[in-house]
């Protein structure tokens, strides 16, 4: 398993993946997903197999305290397969402290997507958290924070400094 970087022309694909696998709550629009490839801090890398093909991507901010995974997809053609276990098992290596955004588990489909990142070593943090939304006439979304490779021991410093750097927002404290 490999990361690549993508190249800004891809970016329309990529988005179109996005809006595939996420509500629009949880997505930048076009101009500003692509907007966000010019910080620094931040690439969607390709994800792929050993064989070099291309299985999904993921986006990563590097943070101080972390690396945050803003979004992950596995394209369907390659899911069940164990590809995208592969591919968190990579990024944690890669990056070593990872922490990303899960909903609640009130269904299915959400209490599978926490098994699977415990699975990987993800340790769900308590703490009430709110994902800021990602446009003007967006909903913010209850979320919990999952850290890797232990919950965190500063978890207002790391929803911080989410906050500030991936949403441009002052994190207060919320009640979840």
């Amino acid at each position: 398993m490999k990361l690549e970087a993508i190249r800004r022309e891809e970016m329309a694909d990529i988005y179109a993946a996005m809006q595939r696998n996420f509500i629009s709550d949880e997505l930048r629009d076009f101009d500003a997903a692509t907007a966000v490839l010019d910080d620094g801090r931040y690439t969607i890398y390709h994800i792929l197999s050993d064989g070099g093909v291309r299985i999904g991507f993921i986006c990563i901010w590097a943070l101080k305290r972390a690396a945050f995974v803003e979004h992950f997809v596995i394209y369907d053609e390659h899911r069940g397969k164990g590809c995208g276990g592969e591919a968190i098992d990579c990024v944690c290596r890669k990056f070593g402290r990872v922490v990303l955004e899960v909903e609640k588990p009130e269904d299915e489909i959400k209490r599978r997507r926490i098994a699977f990142y415990r699975r990987h070593g993800f340790e769900i943090n308590p703490h009430p958290y709110v994902q800021p939304a990602y446009r003007a006439d967006g909903g913010r979304v209850p979320m919990y924070l999952m850290t890797y490779p232990a919950p965190t021991e500063d978890f207002d410093g790391l929803a911080g400094e989410l906050y500030e750097t991936v949403y441009h927002e002052k994190y207060l404290r919320s009640d979840g």
